[in-house]
C-alpha cells in the first residue's frame, strides 16, 4: 500500500539553519533506501519545500507500522513531526463512492478513465 510521509518542523529546527540537525538529516536521508529494505518499505520518491520546512516521502510499504519504525531507526522524527498517511489513486477513490461501486472490481476496472493522469 501506498503511504505519503510528511514531515514538519520550524525555522528553530531546520536543517538548513543548524549543522547539528543538517547532519542529522543527511545521515538519514543517506540511509534511508538501506533502512527501508530492512523494514520491508520500498522508497518510491523524497521531495522537500525549503520554505514551508516539509519533507515529503512517498513509499511502499505493508504498513504505516514498517515506515514508522524505518523514521526511528532513521531518527527522523528528531526534529521533524512525522505523520503517514495511506494514499491511493484519485480513480481507487472514486470507485468507492455509492455510484461507482455497483459491480465486480473487474467491471469497475473497465469504465472510463479520468481525463488526468493519476
Amino acid at each position: 500500500m501506498l503511504h505519503m510521509t510528511v514531515m514538519s518542523h520550524g525555522p528553530d529546527t531546520c536543517a538548513a539553519v543548524h549543522p547539528e540537525i543538517g547532519a542529522m538529516a543527511r545521515s538519514g536521508f543517506g540511509q534511508m533506501d538501506a533502512a527501508a529494505a530492512r523494514h520491508g518499505v520500498s522508497v518510491q520518491g523524497a521531495w522537500s519545500n525549503p520554505t514551508g520546512h516539509v519533507f515529503y516521502v512517498l513509499a511502499d510499504a505493508p504498513s504505516a507500522h514498517a515506515i514508522n519504525a524505518m523514521m526511528v531507526e532513521l531518527q527522523l522524527f528528531h526534529w521533524n513531526t512525522v505523520e503517514i498517511h495511506p494514499i491511493q489513486t484519485v480513480e481507487e477513490a472514486l470507485s468507492l463512492s455509492a455510484h461507482e461501486s455497483g459491480g465486480s472490481q473487474a467491471e469497475r476496472r473497465e469504465r472510463p478513465r479520468l481525463p488526468f493522469r493519476t
